[in-house]
């Protein structure tokens, strides 16, 4: 039976025009037709009187249907005497006198089939006298055509990894550039376009050495190992730019091919530098900076109760960095390896904060999760939990949170089971909790709980003297960010912002020098370049100047610098303790001290 259906596109005829090439060319040097039929059973190639049912499908009477039932080679001597042949449709107008089928296999599946068919009697005798050799012809026309299909699977798979590798290869940030063994540049990713503002046209084919200074093939065709942290210059409209680059040779077997430079500014890497560092000192005591007495003395305390259990009270102005402290003191202590989780009593709506705290069952209120919710105290177990703006928390919630405080207990919202919690306690607030007590808004029991070991961080205006160091700090840290060289402040503008009152305490400090850095254009920040609110504030108020003891930043360095030492001393020790408090490591201070001659005054 003939049928024309539609179907998906076999892999025998993903290469139609060359399988019929190849039966054209066997067909010019056999006395036989060919014909090779799909796994569809769609005829995809033939010869002679085959050519014209090209795009034909046979039916379930057919050999090629029973072929690729059993992948089995079948000889047709007699098809007016074979049983599989009175099935077929065709039967009455076959002319076929005899006919070899031979299976086309790929992997081991049988994909389709490759027959010889004898149209007169010349022809069949021809076939079964040389049926052996015919068999072993198939079967390499088979193997023929089953390598073709495997060589466009491999390009098509290795175009994949190609275009995959290439994505990759744009999708990170540093620059990639390849070069050949003789140092032809043969790839060039889009980071390293956009870094070099250039176009991958403008540099493939050039010579390495003729594009960056400090890369010498000579020295990379010797080389054992990669170059790592390798310093490397370009030239670009009469601008060099300096980038840090690694260099890694690309092997073939034991012989090397080519290299791989990677390369990123040397800004992004100052960058990536400080955030690094800013991270690792971020949550310690030691790196919350501050030079005054007060701070001083806070840290030290801090430091004496950290590996306690005993539940603390931060209280102090918004801005002055309760949370810092709080996660300062979490690292300090033996729960370090637990979670540090921290909640907003005042954020939360209050019908929703008790379900926060505490978690809920399943079925608890309408909306409530199938499986039920840990609260924040189960996330927290064997960590410590902060209560961040304790003096907004619902009365009802007090209570419910003076029980965990007694016993440790507690019960999800829609639960009878109590489950018992390990976890320290750090609460805080902006708010006078003394008052609060007296207008009854503030549970004096809870009070005392959670004020076992109270703490207040003194605002910013305070202590001017941690002005300096915290201006040095955050100016640098934006400069870093934004990529800037900016070395301090006008007269001017450093007299206002230490004569302003830092209502928003450190917080509104970064922020400030944030904000100022961002639209600075010049060496120095001026006045203009200070928030409004600052410069709304002396509209009517003349600022008090420093009396010029302090010009810059290398001055605010320098004067950050000596009261340090001032209030640790000048001995190893002690330095090791001021470097701390300044937020750098010794070594750092040591060439600091001597970088602004300082070493007769502090040696050791």
């Amino acid at each position: 039976m003939l049928e024309q259906i539609d179907t998906d596109v076999s892999r025998l005829k993903s290469i139609q025009t060359y399988i019929q090439r190849v039966a054209d060319a066997f067909a010019a040097v056999l006395v036989f037709e060919v014909a090779i039929v799909d796994e569809h059973l769609e005829v995809i190639a033939g010869t002679g009187k085959y050519r014209d049912q090209v795009g034909i499908f046979y039916g379930s009477g057919s050999f090629n249907y029973k072929l690729l039932s059993t992948q089995k080679n079948y000889l047709v001597s007699e098809p007016t005497k074979c049983k599989t042949c009175q099935h077929c449709d065709l039967k009455d107008t076959c002319k076929v006198l005899a006919g070899l089928l031979y299976p086309i296999k790929i992997n081991g599946k049988t994909i389709g089939s490759i027959s010889l068919y004898a149209f007169n009697e010349e022809q069949k005798e021809k076939l079964l006298i040389s049926l052996p050799n015919l068999n072993d012809f198939l079967e390499k026309i088979g193997d023929l055509i089953g390598g073709k299909l495997n060589e466009i699977a491999l390009y098509n798979q290795l175009a994949k990894m190609a275009e995959q590798f290439n994505t990759l290869l744009d999708s990170v940030r540093e620059g990639i550039i390849g070069i050949d063994y003789n140092g032809t540049i043969t790839h060039i990713n889009h980071s390293a376009e956009k870094i070099l503002m250039v176009q991958a046209y403008e540099i493939v084919g050039q010579k390495t050495e003729d594009i960056f200074t400090g890369v010498r093939m000579k020295e990379l065709q010797k080389m054992t190992e990669p170059y790592v942290e390798k310093d490397i210059f370009y030239k670009n409209n009469e601008q060099v730019s300096h980038f840090m680059s690694t260099i890694t040779a690309v092997k073939y077997g034991d012989e090397v091919g080519g290299f791989v430079i990677s390369f990123r500014t040397i800004g992004d890497i100052r960058k990536l530098a400080g955030r690094v560092i800013r991270e690792e000192r971020k949550y310690s005591l030691d790196g919350i900076l501050g030079v005054s007495e007060a701070i001083f003395e806070l840290k030290k305390k801090m430091r004496m109760v950290a590996s306690t259990d005993s539940t603390i009270l931060i209280t102090g102005e918004s801005g002055t960095g309760k949370e810092l402290f709080a996660r300062a003191l979490h690292q300090e202590s033996l729960r370090r390896d637990g979670s540090f989780v921290a909640v907003n009593c005042g954020a939360i709506p209050e019908n929703l904060l008790e379900s926060e705290l505490f978690g809920y069952e399943e079925g608890a209120f309408t909306g409530a999760r199938r499986s039920g919710k840990p609260g924040k105290f189960e996330l927290a177990n064997g960590g410590t939990l902060f209560l961040d703006e304790i003096g907004d928390m619902p009365l009802h919630l007090q209570v419910k949170l003076l029980r965990v405080l007694q016993d440790f207990t507690i019960e999800r919202v829609g639960g009878v089971k109590p489950k018992v919690v390990d976890v320290r306690i750090i609460a805080a607030t902006n708010r006078n909790l003394e008052e609060m007590i007296r207008a009854k808004q503030f549970r004096s029991d809870l009070f005392y709980r959670l004020s076992v070991i109270p703490f207040y961080i003194p605002p910013l205006c305070e202590r001017k003297e941690d002005l300096a160091l915290l201006i040095h700090y955050f100016l640098e840290k934006y400069n870093l960010i934004f990529n800037k060289c900016i070395k301090g402040f006008t007269d001017d503008a450093l007299a206002r912002i230490y004569e302003y009152t830092w209502p928003g305490n450190v917080r509104e400090l970064e922020n400030a020098i944030e904000y100022s850095t961002n639209i600075c254009t010049d060496s120095l920040i001026d006045v203009k370049c200070l928030p409004v609110r600052i410069t709304e504030h002396f509209a009517t108020v003349t600022p008090v100047h420093c009396q010029g003891q302090i010009k810059s930043i290398a001055d605010l360095e320098r004067n950050a610098l000596i009261e340090a030492l001032n209030t640790f001393g000048s001995g190893s020790r002690a330095k090791e303790k001021a470097a701390s408090s300044l937020g750098m490591s010794r070594s750092t201070l040591y060439r600091k001290i001597k970088e602004l001659g300082l070493q007769s005054s502090y040696a050791d």
